[in-house]
């Protein structure tokens, strides 16, 4: 079956996107990004004593700017989209709608990619909203289209591997309570390990060895290539220094490596981990894995007895 004409989709979308609920999560997150934007803005210009019309001020704004979007964009991102798929199957469970879902002709992959494709969607939608504020930062300058292509690729790549996520963790629980704090927690546990431990392994290798070894530095560049904003940062920041988008040279006591830019690398894992999550989940939405849980469920009720 054609995506476009999938029956999931179409219902999740029209559910979205009427009600005041879709236009109140967009007005929201454009006004915190405009509001943050133009407290930064205001800071920047406030330090230059010679003006924005400074050459060199206003790439400097426009660099603060730039980053202030996407860093926002991209906390927002990591709270807003699992929140969007982790109710998507739970909820069917707790409207007892999904016994009728799985007697329909769809099978549990396009079921999935249903689910999944209605709320990118909209997720999609929260992003290419932010980029005209975005784009601000190319009139001032400091901001080269690298790396404005390299921040939109990776608040993509982010929704699409944080919304498996929550789809995964609303197909394992039984209520969308217990899936969205799942999913929450799930991110948050990730975004606050990967710095622990890169900090952690950093003091424990410096006591050891010598940091500039060839595996520490892949190990690390590894480690921190997981963290959408390690990744996306240390990106853009190589980009500035006049690095290569694709490919980073750095040196070490083995000599220089060739690597791959850290977004690269970002980018492949969230594929893998989205491929994942979605094979997971399409696995759990299976009736016979539905059946196997009920009995299970059944079971634990007569043994309490």
């Amino acid at each position: 079956m054609n995506l476009s004409s999938n029956p999931v989709l179409i219902r999740e979308l029209r559910g979205r996107i009427r009600g005041n609920r879709a236009l109140l999560i967009l007005v929201i997150y454009l006004s915190i990004i405009a509001t943050v934007t133009l407290l930064v803005y205001a800071a920047a210009a406030s330090s230059f004593s010679s003006g924005i019309g400074d050459p060199e001020a206003g790439r400097e704004i426009g660099k603060a700017i730039f980053i202030t979007v996407m860093t926002v964009s991209l906390i927002q991102v990591c709270v807003i989209t699992p929140s969007l798929t982790a109710g998507s199957i739970a909820g069917e469970r707790e409207r007892q709608t999904y016994d009728l879902l799985m007697t329909t002709l769809l099978s549990p992959l396009q079921i999935v990619l249903g689910k999944l494709s209605s709320a990118l969607a909209f997720a999609l939608l929260l992003i290419f909203s932010s980029l005209p504020i975005a784009g601000i930062s190319l009139l001032f300058g400091g901001v080269s289209a690298a790396e404005l292509v390299i921040g939109i690729v990776g608040l993509v790549i982010t929704a699409v591997c944080y919304a498996a996520v929550g789809l995964f963790w609303s197909a394992a629980m039984r209520t969308t309570l217990a899936a969205t704090v799942m999913a929450q927690g799930s991110i948050i546990l990730l975004l606050l390990s990967i710095p622990f431990l890169f900090v952690i392994s950093s003091l424990l290798v410096g006591a050891w060895s010598d940091m500039s070894s060839a595996l520490y530095i892949l190990a690390m560049g590894l480690l921190l290539s997981m963290h959408p904003f390690t990744a996306l940062g240390i990106s853009t920041a190589m980009i500035a220094s006049g690095e290569d988008a694709l490919m980073v040279s750095i040196p070490s006591l083995q000599g220089d490596l060739l690597l791959p830019s850290p977004w690269l690398v970002y980018l492949i894992i969230s594929l893998l981990l989205t491929l994942l999550m979605l094979l997971l989940t399409v696995r759990m939405v299976r009736p016979e894995h539905e059946e196997r849980v009920e009995q299970r469920m059944i079971a634990r009720k007569r043994r309490e007895k």
